[in-house]
C-alpha cells in the first residue's frame, strides 16, 4: 500500500516542493544548483497591521502578471481536449499541448491586431 504524504497548504507548501536542479555550466565545467522553478508570492497583510505601499504595489503588479496567466489557462481550457479528462495516449499530450497553445496564441494576436485596426 502507497502512502500519501499530507499536502502542505499555501504558497508556503508550493515553495516546500520547489526541488534544486544540479546543471552543468558548458564554459567552466562547474556544477550549480539552482530551482527547477522560481516562484514571487504576494506579501502577506501582518496580523492587526497594514501593508507599506512598497507592498501594496508589490501585490499589485504581481498580480497584473498572474491574472494574465490565468487568462492564458483558460484560453487554452476552451479547447475541449485540454478542458476535460485526457483520455488519449500520455506520449502524445506535449503534441496536444503545443498545438492548442499554438492555436491559442495565433487567435490572440488576431484579436490584437483586431484591437489595433479599431483604434487606427
Amino acid at each position: 500500500m502507497a502512502v500519501r504524504a499530507k499536502p502542505i497548504k499555501g504558497y508556503q507548501g508550493l515553495a516546500k516542493q520547489v526541488t534544486l536542479v544540479t546543471l552543468l555550466n558548458p564554459e567552466t565545467g562547474e556544477l550549480h544548483q539552482m530551482p527547477r522553478l522560481s516562484l514571487e508570492t504576494p506579501v502577506k497583510k501582518p496580523r492587526g497591521g497594514e501593508l507599506t505601499e512598497d507592498e501594496v504595489e508589490f501585490n499589485r503588479q504581481l498580480n497584473s502578471i498572474r491574472v494574465r496567466i490565468e487568462h492564458c489557462i483558460g484560453w487554452v481550457k476552451n479547447w475541449k481536449i485540454i478542458g476535460t479528462r485526457f483520455r488519449c495516449a500520455h506520449s502524445i499530450y506535449t503534441l496536444v499541448m503545443q498545438v492548442v497553445g499554438g492555436l491559442v496564441n495565433w487567435q490572440t494576436q488576431r484579436w490584437q491586431h483586431a484591437k489595433a485596426q479599431m483604434v487606427s
